[in-house]
């Protein structure tokens, strides 16, 4: 999925992920995410498994 990357007043960039997605992915607010550079130069975004 592709999302836009914003700008805030600060000069901040962010992008936001839909709710859908996020309903999908089981992600929640306060997750944390890691990401990953791919060969072809994309990166993919994914949670960040701890072990306990």
């Amino acid at each position: 999925m592709r999302v836009p990357v914003k700008t805030d007043n600060a000069g901040e960039r962010f992008f936001e992920i839909p709710n859908e997605l996020l309903e999908e992915l089981g992600w929640q607010e306060g997750d944390e995410l890691e990401w990953d550079k791919n060969d072809d130069g994309s990166y993919t975004l994914s949670k960040k498994h701890t072990s306990v």
